[in-house]
């Protein structure tokens, strides 16, 4: 009777799983992928952060598989003027290449517009942005430095989202902000305040903020994104900016809680309102 081969078990990895071959196992070129050129501790944040990112509950929905057909990347807006590919991000992702996915991280994931067309384009509906945004997610997380670098831009645009839930502000549109504009910015911003006036939707007429909203709705708003985790993961990518608007929450929060107690007491004067709780 014949002896049954029992054959040991085979690595997690895609390379070794194609049975078409007599001999599994990577090319010697794809070597490069299992060799590690990042120094101990540095390797040692790279396999954390990369388990944080695979442990997500989003993760396996995002991830479903790889043909390497290229369309995501084909239609990429990002990899025309960029050295970046969606493809190359799932590749490494694929082959659990934890070196690569740190340097992809650090040094190409900003570029990405989050367009969704390699998302919409995937024949295995993968959701590659949506993994993107993951890598992303959790350089801030990490308080990679890459992360602390592409955000100090926007240290504005984060402060007015967070305390007035606006994206932008009009009064924003200043040549310092925009020099690629060239003589457009210039033109606009000199005539923000009537194009503000000349706006039909009732917006109060303001330049700060795109619209106006009640200071329970502020204070609310801003305890979401607290509770939430995102002003802790802020903390640590940068510290002036948590503390600048830890100060306006506790003071807002403050103000709220002394005009409900005159409210409860009868003691509150609608005089005693402020005309905008942004001039507080």
């Amino acid at each position: 009777m014949a002896t049954k081969t029992v054959l040991p078990p085979l690595p997690d990895d895609p390379r070794f799983m194609d049975m078409a071959y007599d001999v599994q196992g990577a090319e010697p070129e794809e070597q490069r992928n299992f060799l590690s050129n990042l120094k101990p501790e540095e390797r040692e944040v790279a396999v954390k952060f990369w388990n944080a990112v695979k442990e997500d509950f989003r993760f396996n929905d995002y991830l479903r598989g790889c043909l390497n057909c290229g369309v995501c990347t084909s239609g990429c807006p990002a990899a025309k003027f960029y050295d970046f590919g969606p493809r190359e991000m799932i590749q490494y992702m694929m082959r659990d290449a934890v070196d690569k996915i740190w340097e992809f991280t650090n040094k190409k994931v900003w570029a990405c517009v989050q367009c969704f067309t390699c998302s919409m384009r995937c024949p295995f509906n993968n959701e590659i942005a949506g993994l993107i945004m993951l890598l992303r997610e959790y350089s801030v997380q990490f308080a990679l430095p890459s992360a602390k670098e592409i955000l100090a831009p926007y240290r504005r645009i984060l402060l007015t989202v967070i305390t007035t839930g606006n994206q932008v502000t009009p009064d924003m549109i200043q040549p310092d902000t925009f020099p690629d504009w060239g003589p457009q910015a210039v033109e606009e911003s000199k005539n923000m305040t009537v194009y503000r006036q000349a706006v039909p939707v009732d917006l109060l007429q303001r330049t700060d903020v795109g619209w106006h909203a009640s200071l329970q709705t502020a204070v609310e708003m801003m305890t979401i994104f607290i509770e939430s985790g995102v002003i802790e993961y802020l903390k640590g990518v940068d510290k002036d900016l948590y503390d600048m608007i830890m100060d306006i929450y506790e003071e807002r929060k403050q103000t709220l809680e002394d005009l409900k107690e005159k409210w409860e007491k009868g003691e509150l004067n609608e005089d005693e309102l402020p005309d905008s709780w942004l001039d507080m």
